[in-house]
């Protein structure tokens, strides 16, 4: 039986639930169609036709944006605590940035 799989309890699982539940999950299309073998249409057409599919996508955008705002965090404490002349604010750096702010447009003015 294409599109089925046995579950731990020996009932028949079809490709919509286990698609169903990896989304769920957090799995991205292309990784649901890696495990079940449905193309990535055939699994996005039926992701969108559940009738939670809007909160679904609605939390999975917040994760990712939480995910995101913690990497960040994490990079810029990391950057603090190297010490990395590259990244880090003096008054003589912000005098000489704003030297050059000056410089460029100034000519941009002119030419």
């Amino acid at each position: 039986m294409p599109g089925r799989m046995w579950t731990e309890m020996g009932s028949i699982k079809s490709w919509q639930d286990r698609a169903e539940e990896y989304y769920r999950d957090g799995l991205m299309v292309t990784d649901i169609e890696a495990l079940t073998g449905i193309s990535r249409k055939s699994i996005s057409a039926y992701l969108k036709s559940l009738p939670d599919y809007g909160q679904i996508k609605e939390e999975r955008k917040k994760k990712a944006e939480r995910k995101r705002r913690e990497y960040k965090t994490a990079k810029q404490r990391q950057y603090r605590q190297t010490g990395d002349p590259i990244h880090t604010v003096t008054p003589e750096s912000v005098r000489r940035e704003h030297e050059l702010a000056v410089i460029e447009l100034s000519r941009e003015r002119y030419h």
